[in-house]
């Protein structure tokens, strides 16, 4: 294998550049997926990149591996269990060349890691905090003390150093004993007086992580318009969630009903919660009434308590929503939350709506108030819209057994359309157990690879449901095959015994031995 502690001035050093660096993201690259020898090739990927003569090289390849920390912590096992057994001469700490320093601090020798630690305390840098982090839950006492006086001293005096990466790494770090010292003092920066500049700097990482920790340390300290901006600009959800319950919580002490109403037409339904409570609790209950018809059920349920507080009856305005020409789909969401058998007829009539999330929204009212009208819905298997397609078959799956078997058998054999297939055999599931499985061998053999596997999972599922075990005290269940239907089941798990397996399709063979044997 090739480490990092061959002396650099041994051996021959690659040409830096570009062609490195792009080896270092395959490695990284495959990393993820666990591939074999990834770091080896990984460590001669990050050395070929180190250099002497272009440390920005150096530095370049430290960043594409500190973007992911915990690829980092793997490595660092690596290398500690791979250089421990070894006999190989130390390496040398050459401080121009980051990567060799870097690498040298997860050697298993504990005086080479505590040399590695005072180097980059020397001359300390932005790529190597990682490192330095890392090293503060060294298991070695004389390592860890050092480390964590250093990393303490350097967030005090150059604060800025503290990157996104480093971030990411001690928030992984926490977990291990030690590891919430690291964290505890990238905290100092952002809650000093000066640590506007830091925060803000970590606020644009790209690491949703990195800008909840900012979140969560500093949000009492931002700005109302800039927390406001977040929650409504934001692309990650736990982001958005931690600025707008700041952003609330202060607009609630400072009474700016008008930044909640902002905030309270945003597009994300989380946001806009949040904000319609603070609304309450500033006593606007009219401003919530207005969201009745929202998508989102935690919101009609608020503004149905609103509805209360100022004397609106909710169901008699969903009532009329849903007979308009473009009914709400909230408003048909929230007539099946309030709504009762009065209110299938209307319903019913949504079916035949040209929009097709009205359809859906409608089928799963009837659904929900326990009003499907079983021939009116079977019509839907069919729709243009596979979205309806789907909920029309859940609708009906409660009363699949009296549903046409023909029409099923028809729906699993329509040639274009994947999603009619997967409504019936769907509906062929609630059949019993011989007409399951032939479904099932049948669905195995699909050209749509999801329909496909679900085939073959509950067919080799319920293969051997049917074979006998020693352990098995209940009764087993029995197909209730002719000869006939018993040759078919067999003829069409061989014709997929690739997919089902050998000691499937043979312990299927071996169920069914009794009933060929009486042909």
């Amino acid at each position: 294998m090739n480490f990092f502690f061959r002396r650099q001035q041994s051996r021959p050093q690659p040409s830096p550049g570009a062609g490195a660096l792009e080896r270092i993201r395959l490695a990284v690259a495959g990393a993820r997926f666990r591939e074999g020898g990834v770091f080896e090739e990984l460590i001669d990927a990050l050395l070929a990149a180190g250099s002497v003569d272009r440390p920005d090289d150096s530095l370049e390849a430290l960043r594409l591996l500190t973007e992911r920390p915990a690829l980092l912590l793997r490595l660092d096992d690596f290398i500690r269990r791979e250089s421990w057994y070894t006999t190989r001469p130390a390496p040398t700490l050459t401080e121009a060349d980051p990567v060799a320093l870097a690498l040298a601090g997860s050697h298993a020798d504990g005086r080479i890691r505590e040399r590695v630690v005072r180097r980059m305390l020397d001359r300390p840098s932005p790529e190597l905090m990682p490192f330095l982090a890392l090293r503060t839950t060294d298991w070695v006492r004389q390592v860890r003390e050092p480390a964590s006086a250093g990393l303490a001293v350097l967030l005090h005096e150059k604060p800025l150093l503290a990157t996104p990466a480093t971030v990411r790494t001690a928030l992984l770090l926490n977990r291990r004993r030690h590891g919430a010292f690291a964290l505890g003092q990238l905290r100092v920066p952002l809650l000093a007086e000066s640590g506007a500049a830091l925060s803000g700097r970590l606020l644009t990482a790209p690491e949703p992580a990195v800008r909840c920790f900012v979140l969560d340390t500093t949000a009492h300290r931002l700005g109302l318009r800039d927390l406001a901006a977040l929650a409504e600009s934001d692309p990650a959800r736990p982001v958005r969630v931690r600025a707008v319950e700041a952003a609330a919580r202060q607009a609630v002490w400072t009474d700016q009903a008008e930044l909640l109403r902002r905030l309270a037409r945003s597009r994300h339904a989380e946001v806009r919660i949040t904000a319609l409570t603070g609304l309450m609790r500033t006593g606007a209950p009219q401003a919530v009434l207005t969201h009745l018809d929202d998508p989102s059920p935690l919101i009609r349920a608020l503004a149905r308590e609103a509805a209360r507080r100022t004397g609106t009856d909710p169901l008699a305005h969903y009532r009329a929503a849903v007979r308009t020409a473009e009914p709400p789909v909230g408003a048909i969401g929230g007539l099946a939350e309030t709504g009762g058998r009065a209110d299938g007829p209307p319903l019913t009539a949504l079916l035949d709506h040209p929009a097709a999330p009205v359809r859906v929204h409608a089928l799963r009212a009837l659904r929900s108030l326990d009003l499907v009208p079983v021939p009116r819905v079977t019509e839907l298997l069919r729709d243009g819209s596979a979205a309806v397609v789907k909920e029309a078959a859940g609708a009906l799956a409660p009363s699949a057994t009296r549903l046409p078997v023909d029409l099923l058998w028809d729906l699993l054999a329509d040639p274009r359309r994947p999603a009619v297939r997967r409504a019936g055999y769907r509906l062929l599931n609630r059949h019993d157990r011989r007409t399951a499985l032939r479904a099932a061998l049948l669905a195995s053999g699909d050209t749509h690879p999801r329909l496909a596997a679900r085939g073959t999972s509950d067919a080799t599922t319920r293969i051997r449901e049917l074979a006998p075990h020693p352990w098995r005290t209940r009764p087993l269940p029995s197909l209730d095959a002719d000869p006939a239907q018993a040759a078919e089941l067999l003829a069409l798990a061989e014709r997929r015994r690739t997919e089902l397996t050998d000691s499937v399709v043979d312990l299927l063979r071996d169920v069914l031995r009794p009933v060929s044997d009486r042909r």
